[in-house]
């Protein structure tokens, strides 16, 4: 006798397994939006990250594009970088003219810093060693950086201005950049240090790029976690380069910072929004034509509404030194314009 199909006793036999992926599915998809109702009413701090390096590399003047920042934009949070190649050219030769002035400019606009330590922090290479650290085995090269570190957080701990610092830059990124193996243990100890010598400024790490979930390790030791958000981006597949679109929903980081905050009790910021082009060559050499179809005016409004659609409330651009670029040798006032509207916009709706 053929046996018929008992959905019922079917479903009683998978009942536990069925409500369990029930319940995993409502948690996954509810998430997401549970964590924008959550931050719809908070404001929205807008920053953006500045590179001394980035702007000399378009053939700027690094002060001039930093100014224009402070005063037109009226950007009123800054990322900056204490590069250990500018800031120790030789050993126990420190060299910070240049810094000095940027977190001096910083507080007379009154504008918080976030301040880059370690030897990745961001623009390629992102490892940033001098050349005479290069030679010396892992545990010399990380002693003279502990040491380097040491120096910087000692100069700048009593200005104002500066709040917070991030250890590394992206750390554990093996897929982009020139750099050591990430070691978590030696991660660890940075961030340890730079809490013992600064006790009342935030610590920041952003352990991965855009795709990751930081939940343990070194990143329970810091006081905030940053995130990443890119578009478009280029690598070398087999020796060519290759484009791609990142084809992720706002939900997709809302739901990993609701993740973070919610099992590490982490506050989740974007340390990196995509404003800026990343195309097959150096953004110097690419035509006009080329860095528009990676960015342009209407995208990076697009890309600073989708992060903020994301809940996540604290954003720092990326691209400063390449809308400066724009204005003074295309005379392209309508990026320009455009980006100072954004921050003017969100200022008044804060």
């Amino acid at each position: 006798m053929k046996k018929r199909f008992n959905i019922r006793k079917l479903t009683k036999k998978y009942r536990e397994p069925l409500y369990l992926l029930v319940i995993m599915f409502v948690v996954v998809f509810s998430t997401p939006i549970a964590y924008q109702l959550h931050n719809r009413d908070t404001e929205v701090r807008l920053g953006v990250s500045f590179s001394i390096k980035a702007s000399e590399d378009l053939g700027l003047d690094w002060k001039k594009n930093f100014l224009a920042l402070l005063d037109e934009v009226q950007v009123e949070h800054v990322r900056l970088m204490s590069y250990w190649d500018l800031g120790e050219p030789a050993d126990n030769e420190f060299m910070f003219e240049d810094l000095d002035w940027q977190i001096d400019q910083a507080t007379r606009h009154n504008v918080s810093v976030t301040l880059a330590v370690g030897q990745r922090q961001p623009r390629w290479p992102e490892c940033h060693i001098p050349r005479w650290v290069e030679d010396l085995d892992e545990t010399n090269r990380q002693t003279q950086l502990l040491e380097y570190i040491g120096v910087v957080v000692d100069r700048y701990k009593d200005f104002d201005a500066v709040e917070s610092y991030q250890v590394e830059n992206e750390a554990a990124n093996s897929a982009f950049g020139e750099c050591p193996p990430y070691d978590p243990d030696f991660l660890t100890e940075e961030i340890a240090l730079v809490q013992s010598l600064d006790e009342d400024s935030d610590v920041i790490t952003n352990v991965g790029d855009q795709l990751g979930f930081i939940t343990g390790g070194p990143a329970e030791l810091a006081d905030k976690i940053g995130f990443s958000m890119y578009n478009n981006a280029y690598t070398e597949l087999f020796g060519r380069p290759f484009g791609y679109t990142f084809f992720l929903p706002s939900e997709w980081h809302s739901g990993r910072a609701a993740l973070v905050e919610g099992l590490i009790n982490k506050p989740v910021f974007v340390h990196e929004l995509q404003a800026e082009p990343w195309g097959v060559r150096a953004t110097r050499d690419l035509t006009i034509e080329e860095q528009d179809r990676s960015m342009n005016a209407d995208r990076i409004r697009s890309q600073v509404n989708f992060a903020k659609r994301s809940g996540i409330k604290e954003i720092y651009l990326w691209g400063g030194e390449w809308w400066y670029w724009r204005l003074v040798e295309f005379g392209d006032k309508d990026l320009w314009n455009t980006v100072k509207d954004i921050y003017q916009e969100n200022k008044a709706s804060n």
